[in-house]
């Protein structure tokens, strides 16, 4: 029974402490360690799942519109898109559940700030994959006053 009460209250005390936290050490694609506040992180997230939304629009497109892929593509853009998609899960998560007025649950929380770069590394790869010849085109800008 000590052992659990001791769990407890190391749990109890870890979520205080990050809760608490004004920093999140993340990485950059590329690797990098880097710390930053809860705005910027939230930025950053935003980003990243704005631009693996684009990703994913634009793959469905090519999808819908190509006729079957090369050989070469056919191991290589479904391998990426995988991927991207078990990378992205725990942002994706976040984002719907923060969109239903949820708080995403501790755990989707925890993993954010590994799952971001790594989607956005993911999210990079297949894009890179997507032939540009046959991607969307992009929507006209808006006219500004």
């Amino acid at each position: 029974m000590a052992v659990s009460s001791s769990r407890k209250i190391s749990f109890l005390i870890g979520v205080a402490l990050l809760s608490a936290c004004t920093t999140i050490r993340t990485k950059t694609p590329l690797g990098a360690t880097i710390d930053m506040t809860e705005e910027e992180f939230a930025a950053y997230l935003e980003h990243v799942f704005r631009h693996h939304n684009k990703v994913v629009d634009d793959l469905m497109f090519v999808m819908a519109h190509t006729d079957a892929p090369t050989p070469a593509d056919q191991d290589s853009l479904p391998l990426a898109e995988a991927k991207m998609a078990h990378a992205c899960l725990p942002l994706n998560e976040a984002v719907s559940e923060s969109a239903t007025g949820k708080l995403p649950s501790f755990w989707t929380r925890m993993q954010l700030a590994d799952a971001v770069p790594e989607c956005e590394t993911a999210t990079r790869k297949v894009e890179s994959l997507i032939p540009e010849d046959e991607a969307p085109p992009a929507p006209p800008k808006p006219d500004t006053p």
